[in-house]
């Protein structure tokens, strides 16, 4: 099916319609585009279809205020650029307030803590301010017989960020990815404060990699680039057996 259900056809006349009216936008959905981070090469969208979202996000950027999926149960972020590679878009993933502990192929501690988030935003705008996320301490919960929600952390304080807008979680990402104090405090935050384990260089290239590109190749990239051996996707192996046949030749 090239456009199951007319979504993005609907998607196109939303965004259309909002920038004749002079009018901006949140997209809120449930499962996102591009790639989980807590393992490699896991999708959720078919190639076409993230290929086709990315495209209609990219054409419509400047009326998207916003992008909120969830699905994961992790807290992580992604980012959009234009084609000179300028940040035009971030994605919040949002944690669940379900414990859920994946077993996906790959992912070594998939749990959480329960979260709740908020967004606080300009009402005129809808420029996104900043992002709390509050949590419960489930092994705490579990010693006192009752859960306690609590404050986890705030996106500006703990990112040293002014705002919530993609130049501000394009600074953030680059500090994610340059400063391992910054990825630590970011990989507890992924599981809301769950696992305390250390993120080394495979899972550093995993969550960079997942948050810094969404688009199938670009990621395949991002992965080789940093060191890593991920599977080839069908794309990329067939242009190294072309271009091993043309030597050949």
């Amino acid at each position: 099916m090239a456009d199951p259900g007319q979504q993005f056809q609907w998607l196109e006349d939303v965004l259309t319609n909002a920038s004749k009216a002079g009018d901006m936008v949140y997209i809120v959905g449930h499962v996102p585009p591009g790639f989980f981070e807590k393992t490699e090469n896991k999708a959720w969208f078919r190639e076409g279809f993230n290929k086709k979202y990315l495209k209609v996000v990219r054409t419509h950027h400047r009326v998207i205020a916003g992008q909120f999926f969830g699905h994961h149960h992790t807290d992580s972020f992604r980012m959009l650029y234009d084609d000179a590679g300028a940040p035009i878009s971030a994605m919040f993933i949002t944690p669940g307030v379900t414990p859920w502990k994946t077993t996906l192929p790959g992912v070594v501690n998939g749990a959480n803590n329960p979260a709740i988030r908020e967004f606080e935003y300009d009402r005129a705008t809808l420029s996104l301010k900043d992002m709390v996320t509050y949590f419960v301490n489930l092994s705490q919960a579990n010693a006192l017989g009752k859960p306690r929600w609590e404050l986890e952390y705030r996106l500006t304080e703990a990112f040293g960020v002014p705002d919530a807008s993609a130049r501000s979680m394009e600074a953030a990402l680059d500090h994610i990815a340059g400063d391992q104090g910054a990825l630590q405090r970011y990989y507890a935050y992924n599981s809301v404060s769950y696992d305390a384990g250390i993120c080394d260089k495979v899972c550093s290239t995993q969550h960079v990699c997942a948050m810094r590109q969404m688009d199938f190749d670009a990621y395949t990239a991002c992965l080789y680039a940093s060191g890593a051996d991920p599977v080839p996707q069908l794309p990329l192996l067939l242009a190294a057996l072309l271009g091993q046949c043309t030597l050949a030749l």
